[in-house]
């Protein structure tokens, strides 16, 4: 899978949201914010190709979780993209 590129994470009013490049700016019916893990893994997987365990290896590498709880929060996190339209296959 991969972050559809005409996503894109922008900083409004102090919040990370994700805002479809190309759309009317003030068309803020459906915003998608992220807190600082969920951008942290934005910004490392942003442009590649991921799977799940690219996620899990980002998230036990660079945070005090476990394996376990990693492979949830992965799953959480993907599952939240997809139902957006924020990924692709």
């Amino acid at each position: 899978m991969k972050i559809n590129p005409k996503y894109k994470v922008r900083n409004v009013s102090d919040e990370n949201i994700v805002l479809v490049q190309g759309i009317n700016p003030g068309d803020m019916t459906k915003v998608i914010a992220l807190n600082d893990t969920s951008l942290f893994l934005w910004n490392k997987l942003e442009g590649r190709k991921f799977d799940k365990q690219d996620v899990v290896q980002l998230l036990t590498s660079n945070y005090d979780v476990d394996t376990p709880q990693a492979s949830r929060d992965a799953e959480l996190w993907i599952a939240k993209l997809n139902e957006n339209g924020v990924l692709l296959a």
